[in-house]
Parts: C-alpha cells; structure tokens; sequence
C-alpha cells in the first residue's frame, strides 16, 4: 500500500482531507564552480572548488627521485643512463606544465581572479652553450627546469591562497588517452 499523504482531523475531529508528506527533500542546487580548461591536454582550473594549487607538481617532485633511487651511480660518479633519461623527461615536463600554468594565468587575469602584478616573472634561464657534451647539456638543461619549477611553486602558493586550482585533464573526455 502506498502512503501519499496523511489525513488531518480537524479540532472536531473529522478527517479534513490530506497533508502531503515529501518524501525527498529537494537541497538547493549547488553554485556553479568556475572551470574552464587550458593547454592542448585540456587540464581544468577551477576557482573556488575543493581543491587548490598545481597538481602537477606532485608528479614533478617525485619522478627524477623515483629514477634515482633504483639505480647506482656510474663508477666516476656520473648519473646512470636511466637517470639521464629521467632528467631529459624532467625537463619536457616542466616545460608543459610552465606553458599550462602561463595559460592558466593568463585566463584568470582576464577573468580577474589574478592580476599581473600578483604574479613573479618567470626565471630568466641563461643559454645553454651548443657545444656542450651531453652530460653536462643534460645537467644544465635539469638544473634550468628545477629553476622553473620554482617559479611554479611560488605561483602555486598565489592559487592555494586564492583557492584555485590546475588540475589534471579528465581522461575520460580527452582524445589523446583514449
């Protein structure tokens, strides 16, 4: 039997029909969190939201390390080859997550979540020699990228005071994983 509402007797205690009982209640939807996406991997920023801060660099702090810590060094002292491939992808991954965040600046300036005067100008890098030997293009070329990632760090403290967050593309809707 199904209860769709109850009746109510009135003070001479007749029934005077039904008072309808929700059985759900219906919350208020919740504010929209501004999202918009940056970058060819559509990472999301979102301002306001639970999360804040660049989750890129968690993976950034951990990868070279994770490398280095399963390999010994060469018998002169030199990084193993896997390190050096390690530091080489270290260097490509920081530099898409500089252009991500310099994108994701340049958005939330004109959205005026930010303004330009907030932000520290990048690191300017010196040049690397061309004549370099590989081993010590590779160390200069890490040792420029750990710089960088600074400058992402100071900005990452600026998003987490702001509560804003870059954050990793959804794989599910980007083409590029599937």
């Amino acid at each position: 039997m199904r209860v769709r509402g109850l009746a109510v007797r009135d003070g001479s205690g007749n029934l005077r029909g039904t008072q309808h009982v929700p059985l759900f209640r219906r919350r208020r939807p919740e504010p929209e969190i501004p999202t918009f996406v940056v970058g060819v991997d559509n990472h999301r920023v979102t301002v306001g939201g639970p999360d804040s801060g660049c989750s890129m660099l968690a993976e950034l702090d951990n990868y070279v390390g994770l490398a280095a810590s399963r390999a010994t060094p060469t018998s002169d002292g030199r990084d193993p080859v896997v390190v050096q491939n390690a530091k080489m992808d270290y260097v490509e991954m920081v530099e898409s997550a500089v252009v991500v965040v310099s994108l994701a600046l340049e958005e939330l300036g004109e959205q005026g979540f930010v303004s330009d005067s907030e932000v520290p100008s990048k690191p300017q890098l010196q040049r690397v020699e061309k004549a370099l030997p590989t081993y010590e293009y590779i160390q200069t070329t890490y040792g420029r990228a750990q710089e960088r990632v600074e400058w992402i760090r100071v900005v990452d403290g600026i998003l987490r005071e702001r509560g804003i967050a870059i954050l990793d593309p959804v794989r599910e809707s980007n083409p590029r994983y599937k």
